[in-house]
């Protein structure tokens, strides 16, 4: 066990990457097929109480980098990391989805055309790839981001985060304003990758108590369950505007503050060292996991593990817990074989 290791923000990536798979796992019964069913409410309960996750990744990912000046030449070493890992499983998706799912033409230049296709808008091959060019942008402009914000006041910073949210707030709302269009550099994930830094060193009672962490978790997934429900009821229809697949949402950002101010405020002295020892491993692999586990989940719907029928949501919960260990697995496995190790994404 590395000493050096912050445990806090292993136990952020942690909680993140278990998130983000029940939400791929959830996702699939987040249709039409079972909507207004048992399963469809639990669903949506489920993947609501989860939708954090990304933002926790970005948060971590924030403190852990702005709280030093990023040098320049950190940058290439920092992309080769997250690039290699990501063209090495972009391909293999892209060919299985090739193979079994047809997802080209008929012969070896659409597969090529496709899989081009699938570098510049990834998503076409596995939904969850839209986080790695998010996070590309974010490393590249972590020198001047860290820079910024080491010699900022914490007003300037707080000046910063209001515009953010009141042009976040415009864009979410799907508010039709030329304004916005020129203001976008202040929406998105960006905000959150300075927020993770600005939560850990602001001085303030509010962020110090860990019950109200608790209750902006659970206002920001009611938000997302009671909004989901309701929408859909009044339309007929399954509504996700609150959950917006792949996108960022004021009930996920509430859930997201509240859990940060949960963790970083919480004493994990007492947790055992073999605890700790499996969050480490989680967290240090979590790169690898985030791209391996749409896959895994896949392949146990191939195999008939995964099924509608009787679901309840500690079915699903177990479910994320199997394909967690397997992509874990799989990752370190990738670790130990020479030549593939530098895709494994540790």
């Amino acid at each position: 066990m590395n000493s050096k290791r912050l445990i806090w923000i292993d136990v952020l990536k942690f909680l993140a990457i278990f998130g983000i798979i029940v939400i791929h796992v959830s996702s699939g019964f987040l249709s039409d097929e079972f909507l207004f069913s048992s399963t469809w409410y639990q669903a949506v309960c489920i993947n609501s109480l989860f939708r954090f996750s990304i933002i926790l990744f970005i948060m971590a990912s924030g403190y852990l980098i702005l709280r030093k000046q990023q040098p320049l030449s950190v940058i290439p070493k920092r992309i080769k990391r997250v690039l290699l890992p990501f063209i090495f499983w972009l391909i293999v998706y892209a060919i299985i989805k090739i193979i079994f799912k047809g997802a080209s033409g008929s012969n070896v230049s659409d597969s090529f055309v496709y899989i081009a296709n699938g570098f510049l808008n990834p998503t076409i091959v596995s939904i969850q790839f839209w986080y790695v060019y998010m996070i590309l942008g974010l490393y590249v402009l972590s020198p001047i981001l860290s820079k910024w914000i080491q010699n900022a006041s914490i007003k300037e910073i707080e000046y910063f985060i209001c515009i953010w949210v009141i042009f976040s707030l415009l864009q979410f709302f799907n508010v039709d304003s030329i304004l916005i269009d020129y203001f976008k550099y202040f929406t998105g994930a960006i905000g959150y990758f300075i927020l993770g830094y600005y939560l850990a060193i602001k001085k303030s009672p509010f962020l110090h108590n860990r019950k109200n962490g608790v209750v902006l978790f659970i206002v920001g997934s009611l938000i997302t369950i009671v909004g989901t429900i309701l929408l859909s009821y009044l339309s007929g229809t399954q509504s996700l505007f609150f959950i917006k697949l792949g996108e960022i949402t004021p009930g996920a950002c509430l859930q997201a503050i509240g859990l940060y101010i949960i963790v970083i405020n919480t004493n994990f002295d007492k947790l055992s060292n073999r605890l700790r020892n499996i969050i480490e491993k989680i967290s240090i692999d979590s790169y690898g996991i985030y791209l391996a586990n749409v896959l895994v989940f896949n392949f146990l719907e191939l195999i008939h593990l995964v099924n509608g029928s009787g679901f309840t949501a500690l079915k699903l919960i177990f479910y994320s817990i199997v394909v967690l260990i397997i992509s874990y697995i799989c990752i370190e496995i990738m670790a130990r074989i020479p030549f593939i190790n530098k895709f494994s994404g540790k």
